[in-house]
C-alpha cells in the first residue's frame, strides 16, 4: 500500500523522482483531496475496490480536465458525495461495502446530482440494462475502448449543461466529432 501511494505521489509530483525535498499537506486525508494539482477544475469520483483500476480511471479523468477523488468503498464514495460538488461518477459494479446502486442513489441525493458512469469486468447485457433501469448514465465494460471512457465522460458533463435541447444535441455530437465509436 504505501509503495502504490509513494508511486502515485512520484506521478504527480516529479521533484519526488528527482530526490529534492518535498512536504506533504497533511490537512486532509490523501484520499479527500483530488488527485489534480488545479483544484479550481470540475471534480470526479472515481470509486472501485481494486487500486490499480483506481489509478488507471484517475488518469482518464484528469486528462479529460477533472480533479478526481478516489474512494475504495461504497461509505467513502457516500461521504464524499455528501460534502464535494463532484460533477461526474465512475464506479465499479461492485465494490466493498454495496454496490453501485447505493452510489447512484448518494449521486441523486447529492447537491451536483452528477451523473454515474458504471464499470465492470464482466460487461453483461442484462447488467448493462438494469444499471440503465437504475439511472445510471451508462454501462461500460472494463477496462474501455481507448477512445470509448473519454468520449462517454464528455458526453456526460454535455448532458448537464443547461441549455436548449438542439443545443445540447450539437454539443453532444461535437464531442464524438472524428472519434472512432
Amino acid at each position: 500500500m504505501i509503495q502504490f501511494q509513494e508511486a502515485m505521489l512520484a506521478d504527480q509530483l516529479p521533484e519526488i523522482k528527482k530526490g529534492e525535498a518535498w512536504s506533504l499537506d497533511g490537512t486532509l486525508p490523501r484520499r479527500a483531496r483530488p488527485r489534480s494539482s488545479n483544484l479550481d477544475n470540475p471534480k470526479g469520483l472515481v470509486a472501485s475496490s481494486d487500486e490499480g483500476v483506481l489509478r488507471k480511471l484517475s488518469k482518464i479523468m484528469s486528462q479529460c480536465g477533472l480533479a478526481t477523488f478516489l474512494a475504495s468503498g461504497v461509505s467513502e464514495s457516500i461521504r464524499i458525495l455528501g460534502r464535494e460538488k463532484v460533477c461526474l461518477v465512475l464506479c465499479e459494479d461492485r465494490m466493498t461495502g454495496g454496490n453501485y446502486e447505493d452510489i447512484l442513489n448518494a449521486a441523486e441525493n447529492s447537491s451536483s446530482k452528477a451523473p454515474v458512469i458504471v464499470f465492470s469486468s464482466t460487461g453483461d447485457w442484462p447488467d448493462y440494462f438494469k444499471a440503465i433501469r437504475a439511472r445510471a448514465f451508462d454501462y461500460m465494460a472494463y477496462p474501455p475502448f481507448l477512445a470509448e471512457l473519454p468520449r462517454v465522460i464528455r458526453n456526460a458533463r454535455a448532458s448537464q449543461l443547461p441549455s436548449t435541447v438542439e443545443g445540447n444535441a450539437t454539443r453532444i455530437s461535437n464531442s464524438s466529432r472524428g472519434e472512432i465509436l
